[in-house]
């Protein structure tokens, strides 16, 4: 028996309407996912007026915010008193500065210029994807998927630099792949978001790959000479308005050890929380077999995740990570609309993957969470208030209190002093002499981390444990033993 013959304008119709159906889709799933990212912002946004201090960088990143305020700098000279340290750069401590300097210090303007950078970002996504795929819908789908991812939604509400070099960083993409009379801007966008934090180095080596790729040799030295130049001023700038402490801050501040399990840890929560992002770029891989150049920069971000590996890193260096993969995603569905053989089979794919992310990105919505316990702050914070000379983890407390902040960062200088690149001194001498009214620390597992050995064994022998509090960074105040030396009892 023959197979019948299916008339070619029958065909031409029959992928019509399956690709008017895939659009349809695609419009249903960006209509959900738009959605969802609106809940997620709203929702980082009530988190975001919290009076306190939801995570451990936000209340150095304020301290310094408030230094410049007063007229100090943000990069004090090693080995001063009282001792602070700053790991990033210049660029998110002057804008947190600006926002603050009509009143108090306080957290909620400051967060919300973290979740603009943030929606920045989505949009950044969104232009790129759009770009690559031709598709609109595409485009804004996954520029809002990056919204709903739990990632996101955690660090997006906190006062921290990641997500404004981000939206810098991917600027310069968008620069690049999108307005080409305006791509010698790209590296000016590079250079800022180095000076928001070191680690944003995939973008612009993404940039110098596609340039060498493309044998626009000219366009790739003048860019290069353009961004060193800039880049270069202003770190010598930095360097003498800080009497040749700003580079210390920058780069002799990440003394603590690699640690492959932490890295293992972050690693496997970002690969599950963004699952459907991985298997649509496998299978675009899978498709295209060829190293486009949104997966250089896939490779490059992936490779920058090394940062990770520090001991006293956190989830936060995957951002960057999941808007490429959210790039990648899209890219992965646009070719398998192009499955021209196969087209009901493509169609059923497309719906398929809209599905998973509109189910993905509405069940996560809703995942906001603060980074700890913050029950009892407004009590810890009152006790701070009431003690002077107090050395604690939680230093938004102490600037928040009006009080004078003696260690900023002490998991950091904590880690200089066990790796002999800064010697033991005034912090460990007043704590010895009992002259600190009042330490407060986390738990006995992160103290270990944030505090010196001889620190730690300065408090053991000469404070009492006073107050417990549900409080994140402020759980165990101490104060000095009785004139005899031995702590009343419990």
């Amino acid at each position: 028996m023959s197979t019948p013959v299916i008339p070619d304008h029958r065909l031409k119709n029959y992928g019509a309407v399956l690709e008017r159906a895939a659009q349809i889709c695609l419009g249903l799933l960006a209509v959900c996912l738009v959605y969802a990212a609106i809940v997620s912002v709203a929702n980082g946004f009530r988190l975001a007026r919290e009076p306190l201090q939801l995570d451990y960088e936000e209340g150095n990143v304020l301290n310094a915010a408030v230094r410049i305020n007063a007229g100090l700098t943000p990069y004090p000279a090693p080995h001063s008193w009282p001792v602070v340290l700053n790991p990033y750069g210049p660029i998110p401590y002057h804008i947190v500065a600006g926002l603050i300097r009509s009143g108090e210090p306080e957290f909620f303007h400051p967060r919300i210029a973290s979740l603009v950078a943030a929606s920045i970002v989505a949009i950044e996504i969104g232009l790129l994807a759009g770009s690559f795929t031709n598709s609109v819908l595409l485009g804004v789908s996954f520029g809002a998927f990056f919204l709903t991812l739990p990632l996101v939604q955690e660090w997006a509400p906190l006062l921290r630099v990641d997500l404004m070099g981000l939206a810098f960083s991917l600027a310069g993409l968008v620069v690049f792949f999108r307005l080409p009379r305006l791509r010698m801007l790209a590296p000016f966008l590079f250079a800022m978001a180095l000076l928001c934090k070191v680690t944003f180095l995939a973008a612009p080596l993404t940039w110098m790959a596609i340039l060498a790729r493309r044998g626009r040799w000219r366009e790739l030295a003048f860019g290069m000479l353009g961004g060193a130049a800039i880049l270069g001023a202003a770190v010598a700038t930095l360097q003498w308005r800080t009497h040749d402490a700003f580079l210390f801050h920058q780069f002799g501040t990440h003394a603590d050890r690699l640690s492959w399990p932490t890295y293992r840890t972050h690693a496997l929560q970002v690969l599950g929380e963004t699952s459907v992002l991985v298997a649509l770029t496998l299978v675009g891989i899978l498709r295209m077999r060829r190293l486009n150049e949104p997966l250089i920069y896939l490779a490059f971000v992936m490779l920058g995740t090394v940062t990770g590996l520090k001991v006293g890193s956190e989830s936060n260096h995957f951002l960057e990570l999941e808007a490429a993969l959210c790039v990648s995603a899209a890219i992965a569905i646009d070719e398998l609309q192009k499955m021209k053989r196969l087209p009901i089979a493509a169609a059923g794919l497309v719906a398929l993957c809209g599905l998973l992310l509109a189910v993905h990105g509405l069940a996560n919505r809703a995942l906001y969470r603060a980074q700890g316990t913050i029950e009892g702050c407004p009590q810890a914070y009152a006790y701070i208030r009431d003690h002077q000379q107090v050395l604690s983890e939680n230093v938004g407390a102490l600037v928040l209190a009006g009080k004078p902040v003696l260690l900023s960062n002490p998991f950091v200088y904590a880690q200089l002093v066990r790796s002999g690149k800064w010697p033991s001194g005034r912090v460990e001498h007043m704590l010895q002499e009992s002259a600190a009214g009042l330490v407060v620390t986390s738990n006995h597992r992160l103290s270990q981390l944030r505090w010196s050995e001889p620190a730690l064994a300065a408090i053991s022998s000469n404070y009492h444990l006073t107050r417990r509090f549900a409080c994140s960074d402020a759980v165990l105040a101490y104060e000095p033993n009785s004139p005899g030396g031995t702590a009343p009892p419990q």
